[in-house]
């Protein structure tokens, strides 16, 4: 049983609480979705239940917590640690060794498993996670979807209790994502696990979801069963969004569930291709025959591939494909074989100082960017580098359109996942580059969030700028692009029209298409009833 209540808790320098009065009881065995806005208290909530909060984070603290009868507040995270297995948002964050199969065992020896036993172990835990290929890789040398899948790992071996994951599907292809809650399911069942998971992808979740916690961000908690909370949520996956729209009761959690007779009566009579018709001209990047081998492996083999001026061009594939490696080919921050073209100038002729003024670069971990004491400090940074001119005005503007400007003074890394990555995405843009390479800027944003930062690119598109995004969020990619390219195993598979990337190919596969097939329909705004 965990049980909270009348939990509160403030940061230190903070002016109001972020959770207020939380009370909470979750049976055994039961799979939660903590969901809610970005910034709302969801990652908080869930480190006041290992101890990470207070002991670590400092802050005032009021309330009681049980945990099946431990109280964290008062034992702290090493003695939790045995009940509650905890995985980051950035998985980078609790890595001790450098090799995949010692970080997983790194458990198992703190408590002396015996050798041969923990040898069994972790080659299970391996073959369960599908990372045997991974086990004698270095961690740095892995996707960050790859990272997320070893911290998943080094956590289950130890079988606590409780599993709390905090966006465990942030940068997890929709297959790897399936599969995981899946093996997470598996497991809860095998052992009894109570597992509490926080995502803003519903869609992922919900099919698994026994339970829903809503925090407001205002101190306020709706929780309760999947379809009793479900119907009060204001953000939410498009299929919930249709079944509301149609007055659906039970509102269906999976595709499978949708009512057929409505599939047949709103199913579009011939396909549709809404996409816009881009000019063949006016290419600004052009990328031809482009390998990249690293550690004698080839990563990336003959991409050809071009961005025009005023697109915004999405990217897609599994895990480990070399979506990141293509980006940073691009600024060639690695050798690369075959030519990069930036407005007709080869790139092997050009500095990183040159490259960087036309194209800006957002890497997957945020915190790879910010350094400075506040956000408006971030961008008054890039400023400063670039030699621009920006009055205080403009620059609060900016940060109003990125929804920051109540945030300006706050220290970058006591950010939210998502707030962080929003200030990333400002700080690189704030010089106006007529290229963006974006690599999973939607981890951490709530739906909302993301429309705003649809907005965003669809403002800088009309523009005129060029935008090349990285993104796991097939439902975002459907909504945001002009065309979409899906990389695998290093090779270009497809780049065209996102209505033939998002409904033709397995596993990318947006739910409008899923619940239309054949139609070419990929979001709800191309159903009308």
């Amino acid at each position: 049983m965990i049980s909270l209540n009348s939990l509160s808790f403030q940061y230190p320098q903070s002016s109001k609480p972020v959770l207020m009065d939380i009370n909470l009881d979750l049976e055994p065995g039961t799979l939660n979705l903590v969901t809610g806005r970005t910034g709302s208290g969801k990652s908080t909530l869930l480190r006041c239940l290992n101890g990470l909060v207070p002991h670590f984070s400092g802050g005032i603290i009021s309330g009681t917590i049980n945990i099946f009868g431990f109280n964290p507040i008062k034992e702290g995270p090493k003695k939790m640690t045995s009940i509650v297995g905890f995985v980051f948002q950035e998985p980078e964050a609790q890595f001790v060794f450098d090799v995949v199969e010692d970080e997983i065992a790194f458990t198992l020896e703190n408590a002396a498993i015996p050798t041969e036993e923990m040898h069994q172990k972790v080659d299970r835990m391996l073959q369960d996670m599908d990372l045997l290929s991974l086990r004698k890789k270095h961690i740095r040398e892995l996707s960050g979807g790859q990272k997320q899948k070893v911290a998943i790992a080094s956590v289950l071996i130890n079988t606590p209790k409780v599993l709390i994951l905090d966006e465990p599907t942030s940068q997890l292809d929709p297959v790897a994502a399936d599969e995981l809650l899946k093996f997470i399911i598996a497991l809860r069942d095998q052992y009894g696990l109570t597992v509490l998971i926080s995502e803003h992808r519903l869609e992922r979740l919900l099919p698994y979801t026994e339970n829903i916690i809503q925090l407001s961000g205002q101190g306020e908690v709706l929780y309760g069963p999947s379809q009793t909370v479900l119907p009060h949520l204001q953000q939410l996956p498009p299929m919930i969004q249709l079944a509301k729209r149609l007055k659906l009761s039970p509102l269906p959690l999976r595709i499978e569930d949708f009512p057929k007779h409505l599939k047949e009566k709103l199913a579009p009579k011939s396909k549709t291709d809404q996409s816009p018709s881009l000019p063949k001209k006016n290419i600004i990047l052009e990328i031809s025959e482009l390998t990249t081998r690293l550690a004698d492996q080839i990563i990336l083999y003959k991409i050809n591939l071009q961005l025009r001026k005023g697109e915004i061009l999405t990217l897609v594939g599994p895990n480990g494909a070399g979506k990141t490696t293509l980006l940073r080919s691009i600024l060639r921050l690695i050798p690369v074989k075959g030519k990069i073209y930036l407005e007709g100038k080869e790139t092997n002729d050009m500095d990183l100082g040159e490259i960087i003024k036309h194209i800006a670069y957002l890497p997957q971990n945020p915190n790879d960017l910010l350094f400075a004491e506040s956000v408006l400090a971030e961008l008054q940074v890039t400023i400063k580098n670039h030699q621009i001119n920006k009055s205080f005005e403009e620059i609060s503007a900016f940060l109003r359109a990125f929804g920051l400007e109540h945030l300006k003074d706050r220290y970058p890394r006591d950010l939210s996942v998502g707030e962080r990555q929003k200030t990333a995405l400002a700080a690189i843009s704030v010089h106006q580059p007529s290229i963006l390479l974006l690599d999973e800027p939607t981890r951490g944003l709530d739906y909302d969030a993301k429309e705003g930062l649809k907005n965003i690119l669809q403002q800088w598109r009309a523009e005129g700028k060029s935008i090349l995004l990285i993104t796991q969020d097939i439902e975002f990619a459907a909504r945001t692009a002009d065309r979409a390219a899906i990389l695998e195993e290093g090779k270009l598979r497809f780049c065209g029209r996102p209505e033939t990337a998002f409904s033709n190919f397995p596993g990318y596969r947006t739910q409008i298409a899923r619940i239309f097939p054949n139609s070419s329909r990929i979001n709800i705004e191309q159903i009308n009833n």
